[in-house]
């Protein structure tokens, strides 16, 4: 089996509940997204997907996916999608870095891959560990009054779990996030994601000020040092994302 085609096309994805906001002002109308076709001669094609959060979530954007993917493609032509590691270092040695232009591709090469041993994606990569996974819904940066309504649709839509946005004035996010718990039944799950947007001494007025709230704490600072300085005086859990990406 050999790649025969490559095609990539551009799909601007809005966002339901209309432009997705986090601490700093940082907005997000939509996922502008890259979506590779990637076809051999047999016939079969395979899908990959790239789709950045904006330009400041992670150390990705979306024209740089556009043309590194323009740039990488050609030199895939000609070789077995299925010989996946092969395909990687393939990538790595044509286009140095950039792994999140190269993920579209990969993607779509597993997926192709397969499709050809005609078994489902998730067993070519290992397994289904379960039957269902739970997501959780963001509730956007906003007004108290926004946050709580969203929160309050979110679970009524049947979602059990919330990421609430904050990281902006202290003060009012202590407004926003006790207005969600209070407008969301007892016992649902709520993360708390400051997406990086405060020092360590305004993280500790928010937990300070929310020790009767529920919650885990998401990325309060910039650094795993910033962050780990707040967890030594929180009762609660935490999780961090952007900095260890």
């Amino acid at each position: 089996m050999q790649i025969k085609t490559i095609k990539a096309y551009h799909v601007v994805q809005p966002f339901v509940d209309g432009p997705y906001r986090m601490s700093k002002g940082r907005v997000a109308g939509a996922f502008d997204a890259v979506i590779v076709a990637i076809t051999s001669d047999s016939g079969l094609t395979g899908w990959g997907e790239m789709a950045p959060l904006g330009n400041f979530y992670s150390p990705a954007f979306a024209a740089g996916v556009r043309a590194g993917v323009i740039e990488i493609a050609p030199h895939l032509l000609g070789h077995d999608p299925r010989a996946l590691a092969s395909i990687g270092r393939l990538m790595d040695t044509v286009f140095k870095g950039h792994p999140y232009i190269k993920s579209a591709l990969d993607m779509g090469c597993s997926d192709l891959a397969a499709r050809a041993a005609d078994i489902p994606l998730v067993t070519l990569l290992g397994g289904r560990e379960s039957e269902t996974a739970e997501l959780y819904k963001v509730v956007t940066h906003g007004t108290v009054d926004a946050m709580a309504a969203l929160a309050k649709r979110i679970v009524k839509d049947g979602f059990h779990r919330l990421q609430v946005k904050v990281g902006g004035n202290v003060h009012d996010d202590i407004e926003r996030v006790t207005a969600v718990a209070d407008s969301v039944p007892k016992g649902t799950v709520i993360f708390c994601d400051a997406n990086a947007g405060w020092t360590p001494y305004q993280a500790r007025q928010f937990t300070d000020a929310t020790r009767a709230i529920d919650y885990t704490f998401e990325q309060p600072c910039t650094t795993i040092d910033e962050c780990m300085s707040v967890r030594r005086s929180l009762d609660k859990p935490m999780v961090l994302d952007e900095s260890v990406a």
